[in-house]
């Protein structure tokens, strides 16, 4: 029994290789079954027993990939670094580390079918905003902890470290140094958390407020 669990993970690992290459080298349009199980060298009906449809093996390769790279979740490879600004480091730094594993053509297949097929995805993108956002309530309580801050995080704060670097991959296609992750946190991010945002907000609608005859 354990062997046969191992020559089933051994072969896995071999079709999800070759759909990732067959991706970086023709594209994801070329990523079909059969061709896919030409390269791994086997049968489409062992890829029809696990993944229903392309779209399936796309989401098993992000995983696959991923994981490998990273060697876990990222709320499991997060630790406390010492201060928030270091925190911050790490969490950009863990959130990219994803982007380089899958790849630009890999995360270019996963927006083309996003965008055909909006609902197959839906509790896909879903997830991960909710796994942003434990992560960011640590960063949060860690500072709260060493005496850093002495506010809570909001939602649009926590979303912000993500939504820049899915911006600058995806869209922008940028190549991500260390040197730009240091600039993005102590220029963009470690101003915004060390600041109460609701206070912030507060501050500016008394500001704006219209004043009596100025309406």
């Amino acid at each position: 029994m354990k062997a046969e669990r191992r020559r089933g993970e051994e072969l896995e690992k071999t079709i999800l290789d070759a759909a990732y290459q067959i991706i970086e080298t023709y594209g994801y349009e070329e990523m079909t079954f059969q061709r896919v199980a030409r390269q791994a060298r086997t049968s489409r009906t062992v890829l029809y027993r696990w993944y229903e449809t392309p779209v399936d093996l796309l989401h098993a390769l992000v995983q696959y990939r991923s994981t490998q790279a990273m060697g876990g979740r990222m709320i499991d490879l997060f630790r406390d670094q010492g201060s928030l600004r270091a925190d911050l480091l790490e969490v950009v730094g863990i959130y990219q580390r994803f982007f380089d594993a899958v790849g630009q053509k890999l995360l270019g297949a996963v927006m083309t079918e996003f965008n055909r097929n909006v609902e197959r995805f839906r509790d896909w993108f879903e997830q991960a905003p909710n796994s942003n956002r434990r992560i960011m309530k640590i960063v949060e309580e860690n500072a709260k902890r060493r005496g850093e801050i002495n506010h809570d995080f909001t939602e649009l704060q926590m979303r912000l470290p993500f939504d820049l670097l899915r911006f600058e991959n995806v869209i922008r296609h940028r190549k991500i140094t260390t040197a730009y992750l240091t600039r993005l946190v102590d220029e963009v991010l470690l101003p915004v958390f060390s600041r109460n945002g609701a206070a912030v907000n507060g501050q500016i609608a008394e500001q704006i407020k219209p004043t009596e005859g100025n309406e």
